[in-house]
C-alpha cells in the first residue's frame, strides 16, 4: 500500500513539475541596484549564541559589508579587533513570503572560504592541508517563516555548514505539534543520509543530509567558480541540487534559464519525501535568509572536534574571532543572481 501511495505522490509531483515555473521574484535584476532595500536586517542578539554583532543596512553600507558592483557581495567585519559583544556580520531575510510550489535559485561565485592561515601553510607545522577553511564561520542560505513559534511553520537549509567544513550540508526542521513527518529512506538522491526518518525537532533536531563532493560547500566550491544551488518546495517533497560551475545544465528549462524544469535535472543532490509526511501542514510563509554567524551554538560547540583550536592557536573560538580580523577578509558571499519561480 505504501509503494502504490508514494508511486502516486511521484506521479503527481512530475504532473505538478510538468506545468512549469514562471519567474515570481528576480532579487538581482535592475543591475543589483535594489537587491538589499528587498530585505529585512536581524539587528537583536543571535538566537543561536554567536559572537556576532548583527547591523542594519545603513551600517552595513558605511562599514563595507555589503557591496552591489557586478556582483552582490555580503561579508563581514575583517578591519578591527571586535569589541565584546561581537564582529560585525549581516543577517538578511527577504521581505517576501513563499508558499508550497516554490523554486528558489541561487548562482553563487564565491561563498565564505579560505581561512588566512592557511596562507602560511609552509610557516607553520600546527597547520595542515586537512585542517578546516575560515575557522569559526558559519553561514547559511535558508528559509523560514516569520513567526515566533519556531520551527512549527518549518526552516529549509540549502546551504549551511561550520568551521570551514568542505561539503554542504542541507536540513529540514519542523515540529511535531503539526503532526508526523517521517521521510523515505529509499528516496532517490546523491548525498549521503544523516539523521533521517523523523523529522521533527522534538526528536532529533530535524533531517539532514551532506553532500559528498568537496566543491559544494567552502573553498572547494570557491576554486571551482561557484556553482548553483536549486530548491524546489512541492507539497509531494522538497528537493535541492547543486550544480558546480562547470556542470550546469543549460537552456531554458536549465536551471539559469527563463522557464526552469527540475523534472529534466536528474537526480537531486538531497530529496526530503515520504508517503508519511505532509509537507504542507509543516512548512507555509518561507522567507529567504542569508547570513553568516560567527562561532555560536555549531563552530563554537565543534571549535576543537574541528581541529580550528589546533589550527589557530586560540582555545575559544570567541577569543579567535575577536583578535584576528585579518582572517575573515575571505568570509564573504557573493551572488550572481537569485531568483524566485512559481
Amino acid at each position: 500500500m505504501r509503494a502504490t501511495v508514494q508511486s502516486i505522490l511521484t506521479v503527481l509531483g512530475c504532473a505538478t513539475q510538468s506545468l512549469g515555473y514562471v519567474l515570481k521574484e528576480d532579487f538581482t535584476g535592475n543591475g543589483y541596484r535594489n537587491f538589499f532595500d528587498k530585505f529585512e536586517y536581524w539587528t537583536a542578539a543571535d538566537p543561536t549564541k554567536g559572537f556576532i554583532d548583527y547591523v542594519n543596512q545603513d551600517p552595513a553600507w558605511q562599514n563595507g559589508l555589503i557591496g552591489n558592483g557586478g556582483n552582490i557581495y555580503i561579508g563581514v567585519d575583517h578591519t578591527s579587533i571586535a569589541p565584546q559583544h561581537g564582529r560585525k556580520s549581516l543577517r538578511m531575510t527577504s521581505k517576501s513570503a513563499f508558499d508550497s510550489g516554490t523554486l528558489i535559485v541561487a548562482d553563487i561565485s564565491h561563498m565564505v572560504n579560505l581561512l588566512a592561515a592557511m596562507d602560511r601553510l609552509n610557516e607553520t607545522s600546527a597547520l595542515t592541508l586537512e585542517q578546516p577553511d575560515t575557522c569559526g564561520t558559519w553561514p547559511a542560505l535558508w528559509t523560514t517563516s516569520q513567526t515566533s513559534h519556531w520551527p512549527q511553520e518549518g526552516e529549509i537549509d540549502i546551504i549551511e555548514q561550520a568551521n570551514g567544513a568542505h561539503y554542504n550540508q542541507m536540513s529540514i526542521h519542523l515540529s511535531e505539534k503539526q503532526g508526523r513527518c517521517h521521510v523515505d529512506h529509499d528516496s532517490w538522491m546523491r548525498a549521503s543520509r544523516d539523521r533521517w526518518g523523523d523529522c521533527s525537532e522534538e526528536s532529533q533536531r530535524g533531517c539532514n543530509a551532506n553532500d559528498p563532493r568537496a566543491n559544494s560547500f567552502g573553498g572547494g566550491f570557491n576554486r571551482n567558480g561557484g556553482g548553483v544551488y536549486a530548491m524546489e518546495w512541492t507539497w509531494p517533497h522538497i528537493r535541492i541540487w547543486f550544480f558546480p560551475r562547470h556542470s550546469i545544465p543549460g537552456g531554458s528549462s536549465g536551471p539559469l534559464g527563463d522557464q526552469p524544469d527540475p523534472a529534466v535535472w536528474g537526480q537531486p543532490t538531497t530529496s526530503f519525501e515520504g508517503a508519511d509526511c505532509e509537507l504542507n501542514k509543516h512548512f507555509k510563509n518561507q522567507h529567504i535568509v542569508i547570513d553568516t554567524t560567527l562561532c555560536g551554538i555549531w563552530a563554537g560547540g565543534t571549535w576543537v572536534s574541528s581541529g580550528c583550536a589546533a589550527g589557530t592557536g586560540f582555545e575559544t573560538c570567541e577569543g579567535y574571532v575577536k583578535n584576528k580580523p585579518e582572517d575573515f577578509r575571505s568570509a564573504f558571499w557573493t551572488f550572481k543572481s537569485l531568483k524566485v519561480f512559481a
